[in-house]
C-alpha cells in the first residue's frame, strides 16, 4: 500500500515521527550542555585615558607596600596565578578613575597590571609612557 504525500496517514505517521524527534532530542541537547565545560565571559576591558593611567600609575607606585612580581604574567586576557598576591586599588584611584573599580592590580617591573576579581584575567597593563 503506497501513502500519498497528502493522505492523512501519511501526516499522521509523519507528526508521531515529528513529535518523538521533538520529545529525545531536547533531553540529549539539555545533557550535552550540562556536561559542556562553562565559559564565563572575561570582564570588559577598562577605557582609561592616558591621565587616568598616569593616575593610577602615580598613586600605586608611590605606595612601598606594594610587593613587585617578578614571574607573573602580562598580556591582556592571562590568567593570574593564585600564588601571585592581587591587591585592591587605592581608594584614591577609585575615586579619580572609578571605571576601575571592579579590578585588583599587581606591579610588575615599572607596569601596573590591572586584573579582573571575578575571574583573575589581566584586563590592562598600564606601562609607563615616554611623555611620563
Amino acid at each position: 500500500m503506497a501513502f500519498s504525500l497528502r493522505s492523512p496517514t501519511f501526516l499522521i505517521v509523519a507528526a508521531a515521527v515529528a513529535g518523538l524527534i521533538a520529545f529525545w532530542a531536547p533531553g540529549e541537547s539539555v545533557q550535552a550542555q550540562a556536561n559542556a565545560p562553562s565559559v564565563v565571559a572575561p570582564a570588559p576591558r577598562p577605557t582609561l585615558t592616558a591621565e587616568q593611567e598616569y593616575i593610577i600609575r602615580e598613586i600605586i607606585l608611590k605606595d612601598s607596600n606594594v610587593q613587585k612580581e617578578n614571574a607573573a604574567p602580562e598580556a591582556v586576557g592571562d590568567v593570574v596565578p593564585n600564588d601571585v598576591k592581587l591587591y585592591p586599588l587605592p581608594q584614591d584611584v577609585i575615586q579619580k578613575v572609578p571605571q576601575a573599580r571592579s579590578h585588583m592590580f599587581f606591579v610588575k617591573d615599572d607596569e601596573v597590571i590591572l586584573v579582573s576579581s571575578s575571574d583573575r584575567r589581566i584586563a590592562d597593563v598600564i606601562k609607563k609612557k615616554s611623555t611620563d
